[in-house]
């Protein structure tokens, strides 16, 4: 008994003390954009060890060539003109097509699937059709209506005035 007692005199002192926490405590409040944080990270972890294991898969490896591509671009403002260069390799001069609509341009290339000859015995193939695809918003100062275009060794050149 004597045992019991000193066992409920420290529970006692212990709560008074405050060193043993009060159930009716509340709990820290929720901020939602911390917990859309966390979310939005596991889910970008979750993608990337996805897109790991689909690399390192190779029954996923003809896919490479088979999606829409967007070509590396520079734009640089030589002052008086825009010039644009656009990196697309391996695409026939008519199968590029460059426009322009409300101060974007939009510049389109497609590369044509080589065809197998049944005698060849291919032991890979990795050329496949292929579209390139690059939208870019002008300065407004650009005058599109007197752009030029050249396309020689894989990089097409735009010549873009600035309007006066």
């Amino acid at each position: 008994m004597k045992k019991l007692i000193s066992s409920f005199s420290i529970v006692a002192l212990l709560l008074g003390s405050g060193l043993v926490a009060n159930q009716t405590t509340q709990a820290k409040p929720v901020n939602p954009f911390e917990e859309i944080q966390k979310v939005q990270q596991q889910m970008d972890q979750i993608f990337n060890n996805l897109h790991q294991k689909l690399l390192n898969d190779a029954s996923f490896s003809n896919f490479d060539g088979a999606f829409i591509k967007s070509p590396a671009t520079d734009i640089v403002d030589k002052k008086d003109h825009y010039l644009i260069q656009a990196d697309i390799p391996g695409v026939d001069n008519k199968n590029i097509n460059v426009s322009e609509k409300d101060g974007v341009l939009k510049i389109e290339a497609k590369t044509n699937k080589q065809e197998k000859e049944k005698k060849d015995n291919f032991v890979k193939q990795e050329r496949f059709t292929s579209q390139f695809v690059k939208i870019v918003t002008l300065p407004k100062d650009a005058d599109a209506s007197k752009m030029k275009t050249e396309y020689k060794n894989g990089v097409l050149k735009i010549t873009i005035p600035k309007k006066k």
